[in-house]
């Protein structure tokens, strides 16, 4: 992956699954990026796709395919990377406040008397 960035005008997000690494780019020039790859294969980085949207920012990479995007005109977007569609969320007027987390499911037994002996 070759990328000539200048770093004061640019923002980095990422996301990781059990698989894959995937980063988006935004530029100051209203474009941005996204690449992906492979755990431990360097040469894996591919580029899924350039937008060109006033303002947008990545809020969560979900392991479906899919990537929340929040748009300057106040829309969240969801971009289906399988179907190559977009879809328009039709949640609006959020005035750019908000969080997103994510989380990994995992089992932790709330009673394990033998830690307490």
């Amino acid at each position: 992956m070759c990328l000539e960035l200048n770093f004061r005008e640019s923002r980095l997000s990422q996301s990781i699954d059990e698989k894959s690494l995937a980063l988006f780019i935004s530029y100051s020039d209203n474009a941005g990026e996204r690449w992906e790859n492979e755990y431990g294969k360097v040469e894996s980085w591919t580029k899924k796709y350039i937008i060109v949207q006033n303002h947008m920012v990545p809020l969560k990479f979900v392991n479906n395919g899919e990537d929340l995007l929040a748009m300057s005109n106040e829309n969240l977007v969801l971009i289906d990377l399988k179907k190559e569609e977009t879809k328009n969320l039709e949640v609006s007027s959020f005035l750019f406040s908000f969080y997103i987390a994510g989380f990994v499911p995992s089992l932790a037994l709330l009673d394990d008397r033998q830690r307490c002996d």
